[in-house]
């Protein structure tokens, strides 16, 4: 779909920024920018955006007749031609990014029958324009979204008001409200602590604060109702208590004349003798990530802050903030966990939070860390754009489906990290139904337990779910019978199969593959633990060379590979003479959210979270561990568990299967997980990474694509018990900040995994169309 921004101003703050975070990020749907030349233009063109020029008209609200009806006729002129806009580039949806945008769509530019969206990133105005406002909403808008519930309140009986029929087609489902809420989202990358560190020092080093002052910012617009002057009149209590602050206001006067002069205000008052020095106005700066990694923490003054973007800004970057209790606010800032709240102009409360945090390094650096984790977890950019997106097909149902998708996925019998992707697909795709050969739901998450999951005939086989390895040979017959006639769209998670159904004529098929088929390039390690007889494993041998040529020549046919290593891509070039590109795997490191969890000291164990089976190499755990005397302990079970007890001294301990919440509980204890197998990927040591710990893994296969020598881990360099004995003998001289190694971790979750999928998948879409380009070649750009 193409959905047109319309946003009334040229001018650029917080609701400006946030409309770019999220056009920019868009997955399904092309976004046409349509505002006034000037500095939104400038930001929009440069981060790639379509930007169509509606020339501005300057409203402001007055009781002199004369003037409110000159305003309204500026207004119904630039309506006029923003509708001529909109027809040009034939939008399916108008998103006006303020309430006097969306009136202006509403009365004077909507086209009949398309959906108008609201986005409502202010308090509802009262007295009799809010009440026209509301009418107006009620009458046109096809949905109000509301940063905040502080906002979706103000909008009164609208809040509860259901949304109006689409025109553009049947509404499906349950009636949905009209105002619902989708919070601001802040594009928040990982920085090398190094790059953090340099921003620091030369941030420090431009505004005159030495490496060991403290530094309080504020960060936004000057303006009245922000009230910096609470936060100067905080930072003179704060001097006269003896504490050596400094105050970064950040920000420029926009819009009012009254902002300018509140800003010289401001600076006089800054003057005073008391304050010399102590606070620095740097005017408008675009670095604000790299202002908050100087600064060590961030206050928040405002009357009634609509959302409070800045405060994520500055979570994002592992500072704590300190905000009033009111509008959005509460519902960024958990009170006690990752900031502090104060009431609105209570300057001596404000000064005691900030002198808290101030007098207590240690809790700040522990909020910090907490600030950081949720900033990443609730308010990340990936989740506004999952909302948004979701809206807008509800509101072109006809138009906006896109292509039907099918997800095939070899077995759903078991639970790891194949699996795992499947789930991840299903969030991305909600509405496509699972084929897969054989499942056991019991053994699923509850997320794919419920989903539509379409099975073969080989499901009704006696016994298949614990013996679906034997029936190798069956496989290739069974994928090539499933029916995915009207899907556009295949994606399959293969390690095995799943790769050679039968894709219908003009569909595109993107291969997210584990590892290529093991039975047939890899059939020693395949049939090394499975429990057949010696002569059947014999004969199973002669099917290897059928089964290459059938693997490879069903890869041929994918239109996108993807590997989810560097030793994958390195076996689907041996095997398949392809270029695969590398998307890892999703890693749920928000099931180890520390803001709720207990921060401990490592103990005095090391630890194995794996299914028992030869190929994983526990032995050499076990042996090493034993042979020191280190203290080792074992999670999990499987067929080779006897043989590893018979190998153990008295300080391994084997304890199987254990529940999520207990295995993260020695995750978080462990000195460092052993990981001694070489695997296609490895989740579990990210996941111990995610608790703060470090690895000690192998040097070969999916290790070294998450292992950092020093960073998040250590590597041993034979695959031989006195090798990985060494590397823990050296092992104790190193030191570990656990900080890095979460935040290390977190650049493997699943928004990036679910970013870099689409990114992948709509390549491939628009490479299949690529032959229907035009002689100069133009071509369609699909989406997906």
């Amino acid at each position: 779909m193409k959905v047109g921004y319309y946003n009334h101003t040229a001018d650029v703050s917080g609701a400006e920024i946030s409309l770019l975070t999220m056009a920019s990020n868009l997955w399904e749907n092309e976004a046409v920018m349509l505002g006034p030349e000037g500095e939104l233009a400038d930001r929009a063109r440069a981060a790639g955006l379509q930007y169509a020029v509606v020339p501005g008209y300057r409203a402001r609200l007055t009781r002199n007749p004369l003037k409110l009806l000159r305003h309204a006729v500026g207004m119904a002129a630039e309506g006029r031609r923003l509708a001529k806009l909109i027809r040009e580039h034939e939008l399916d949806i108008v998103h006006a990014n303020s309430i006097r945008a969306g009136l202006i769509v509403s009365l004077f530019a909507r086209p009949r029958k398309l959906p108008v969206v609201w986005h409502i990133r202010d308090h509802m105005p009262q007295g009799l324009v809010g009440k026209f406002v509301r009418a107006v909403a009620a009458r046109s808008a096809s949905s109000l979204v509301c940063i905040s519930e502080a906002v979706r309140q103000g909008t009164a009986e609208l809040a509860d008001k259901s949304a109006r029929r689409s025109e553009s087609g049947s509404r499906r489902g349950a009636p949905r409200e009209l105002a619902t809420v989708i919070h601001n989202g802040v594009a928040l990358e990982h920085a090398d602590e190094a790059d953090r560190e340099a921003d620091r020092v030369r941030i420090r080093r431009e505004l005159g604060a030495s490496p060991d002052a403290v530094v309080v910012t504020i960060v936004g617009q000057i303006a009245p109702w922000k009230r910096q002057e609470d936060a100067i009149e905080a930072l003179r209590l704060l001097l006269a208590r003896g504490m050596d602050v400094r105050l970064w206001v950040v920000g420029e006067p926009k819009f009012r004349e009254e902002n300018i002069a509140y800003a010289e205000r401001l600076k006089t008052m800054a003057a005073a003798a008391d304050l010399a020095g102590r606070v620095v106005f740097t005017g408008f700066r675009s670095d604000i990530k790299e202002i908050c990694r100087a600064a060590d923490l961030l206050v928040l003054c405002s009357d009634n802050e609509p959302f409070g973007r800045v405060l994520i800004e500055a979570m994002g970057e592992g500072i704590p903030v300190v905000g009033t209790r009111a509008g959005g606010v509460p519902e960024i800032v958990t009170e006690g966990v990752s900031g502090l709240l104060y009431e609105v102009g209570e300057v001596r409360a404000l000064a005691d939070r900030i002198g808290e945090l101030i007098a207590q390094p240690e809790r700040r650096l522990v909020m910090g860390r907490a600030a950081y984790d949720r900033a990443r977890s609730k308010f990340g950019i990936a989740s506004t754009v999952t909302k948004i997106e979701a809206l807008y097909r509800e509101l072109r149902p006809a138009r906006g489906a896109g292509p039907r998708v099918a997800i095939v996925h070899d077995y759903l019998n078991q639970m790891g990290g194949a699996e795992r992707v499947v789930s991840s697909l299903l969030r991305m795709y909600p509405e496509a139904p699972i084929f897969t050969t054989i499942a056991d739901r019991s053994r699923l998450p509850a997320d794919l337990r419920s989903a539509d999951i379409r099975t073969t005939w080989m499901q009704r086989i006696p016994g298949i779910n614990k013996r679906f390895k034997w029936y190798f040979w069956l496989y290739p017959i069974v994928v090539r019978s499933m029916n995915l006639s009207g899907y556009d769209l295949i994606v399959s998670s293969s390690s095995a199969y799943a790769k050679g159904v039968r894709v219908p004529e003009g569909a595109v098929h993107v291969c997210y593959c584990h590892t290529p088929m093991r039975f047939a390039w890899d059939y020693g390690n395949y049939v090394k633990d499975m429990e057949l007889p010696a002569l059947v494993k014999k004969l199973s041998s002669f099917l290897i060379a059928p089964l290459r040529r059938w693997d490879a020549a069903n890869t041929a046919g994918v239109d996108e590979l993807i590997a989810n290593s560097s030793i994958v891509q390195e076996r689907i070039r041996d095997h398949y003479g392809r270029q695969a590109t590398i998307i890892h795997p999703p890693v749920d490191t928000g099931r180890f959210d520390r803001a709720g969890a207990e921060e401990r000291a490592p103990g005095d164990y090391y630890l194995v979270v794996s299914r028992l089976v030869s190929y994983k190499r526990i032995d050499l755990a076990v042996e090493a561990c034993s042979l020191l005397g280190e203290r080792l302990i074992v999670v999990g079970d499987g067929p080779d568990r006897e043989r590893l007890a018979r190998l153990a001294g008295p300080s391994v301990s084997f304890l199987g299967r254990l529940p999520d919440g207990e295995v993260e509980r020695l995750m978080r204890g462990c000195r460092a997980l052993l990981f001694p197998g070489v695997e296609d990927f490895g989740i579990t040591p990210l996941e111990v990474n995610a608790c703060g710990r470090p690895v000690i893994a192998y040097r070969e296969g999916g290790a070294l694509d998450t292992i950092r020598q020093g960073l998040n881990g250590l590597f041993f360099e034979k695959q031989t018990r006195e090798s990985l004995a060494r590397t823990l003998l050296g092992f104790q001289s190193w030191t570990w900040d656990s900080a890095r190694i979460r935040a290390y971790a977190a650049g493997f979750g699943e928004e990036r995994f679910e970013r870099e999928i689409r990114s992948a998948v709509s390549a491939a879409l628009s490479a299949r169309e690529q032959p229907a380009a035009s002689p100069a070649g133009q071509r369609k750009e699909a989406v997906v």
